[in-house]
């Protein structure tokens, strides 16, 4: 695994026209294995209480993002195509349907990014469109221990 710095940054237009900007950096470590790259990092945006552990997965085709902890969820993104899944938080269970407009993934070893332009809808309800830019640098430090060992 190499050490990298994840920044994401982007916008939510909700359907009233109200729009919440999202930037959030943070460490992360990227991998490649089986033709697919992986990049893993916590995210403590939503709550400073209660981390996400999220992995963005790629193969250049379509994009998916695992986050697991305070909320849990497997989310597909797929070029024109409109995808479901379960969005879980402790109190409540949510259907999402994401339907991909833009998707440009550019990643080699530790550095490229991603742009991703999407509606989301939850209980069949659209909620907003989202503009989603995620870069991923090397970091100072290229190694990232082996999991177990001391640092």
């Amino acid at each position: 695994m190499i050490k990298i710095m994840v920044s994401t940054t982007g916008h939510q237009r909700g359907p009233d026209g109200i729009v919440e900007k999202v930037d959030h950096q943070t460490e992360g470590q990227y991998y490649f294995r089986n033709g697919k790259h992986y990049i893993k990092y916590c995210d403590d945006s939503l709550t400073k209480d209660d981390i996400v552990r999220t992995t963005l997965k790629t193969d250049g085709g379509d994009f998916f993002v695992f986050r697991r902890g305070a909320v849990d969820t497997d989310m597909r993104f797929s070029l024109g195509k409109t995808t479901s899944t379960l969005y879980r938080t402790p109190y409540s269970m949510m259907e999402m349907k994401i339907s991909t407009k833009r998707l440009a993934i550019d990643i080699g070893e530790a550095t490229g990014q991603v742009d991703l332009c999407y509606d989301m809808a939850v209980n069949d309800t659209l909620v907003g469109e989202y503009e989603l830019q995620i870069k991923i640098i090397p970091s100072a430090c290229k190694q990232a221990a082996p999991p177990g060992a001391p640092r």
